[in-house]
């Protein structure tokens, strides 16, 4: 009940910073939009999940670069190191799937079409937007790379038919590429309608679905693991 107490919470505070995006109340963003990631992580900590390694301290990274770009980006004139504290969140996001890859075995197969339709999505937009990047160029398109990747490590980490809860996280994974696009395209190239309850809408929900599915899915891992064992000395007796 307390867990589900702090997703609960975490959708009413995305709905707050919405509201406010929407009636241009900025000031009391300060709160709304820093909170999110720390109550993702207070229910990352309270889930109690069993993680090898250093599964959990990549993902408590994850969201603390993700907290830091947050702040950042609240301020325009910070835009780049916001960008370059959201490049280091998806370096962790990208570390911690690779390490759920190479222990989920058997190895989940590489899926070349959906990588080759990544890599043709990703390009089109850099191109499409680099007339107007102007001396940022460089940092944006080496963030649009990462964040190819992190669609990538997520999309090879699961066994998505055996294991449900990587859906979660590949969706999140894309609609976090969805934000920062409506973000690079309202920043460089035009204002979008509404581009700011969407960039929090999709953003939201993609740091949700990482998280809540990376739970979900070492929870999944542990039950099906403890009704081998039970299996087992059943079959022994």
């Amino acid at each position: 009940m307390l867990k589900s107490k702090w997703l609960i919470l975490y959708f009413v505070t995305l709905l707050a910073d919405i509201i406010f995006i929407a009636l241009d109340m900025d000031t009391f963003r300060y709160a709304t939009k820093p909170l999110l990631m720390v109550i993702l992580a207070v229910y990352l900590l309270g889930s109690g999940v069993k993680m090898p390694g250093s599964s959990r301290p990549l993902l408590l990274l994850a969201l603390f670069f993700s907290f830091g770009g947050d702040v950042l980006l609240l301020f325009d004139k910070f835009f780049l190191p916001g960008l370059g504290s959201f490049l280091l969140a998806h370096v962790m996001y990208i570390a911690f799937f690779l390490k759920i890859r190479y222990s989920n075995h058997p190895i989940p197969l590489c899926k070349y079409p959906l990588v080759f339709l990544n890599a043709a999505v990703v390009i089109v937009f850099i191109l499409f937007l680099l007339p107007y990047l102007g001396s940022l160029a460089i940092p944006v398109i080496i963030y649009a790379i990462t964040i190819s990747i992190t669609v990538q490590s997520v999309l090879h980490a699961f066994h998505f038919r055996q294991q449900p809860a990587g859906w979660y996280c590949i969706i999140g994974a894309v609609l976090f590429l969805v934000s920062d696009s409506l973000i690079a395209t309202g920043k460089f190239y035009h204002p979008l309608p509404y581009g700011g309850i969407l960039v929090m809408l999709t953003y939201g929900i993609a740091q949700w679905g990482l998280v809540y599915g990376s739970i979900r899915y070492f929870t999944e891992r542990i039950t099906n693991y403890e009704l081998r064992i039970t299996d087992l000395r059943e079959e022994q007796h």
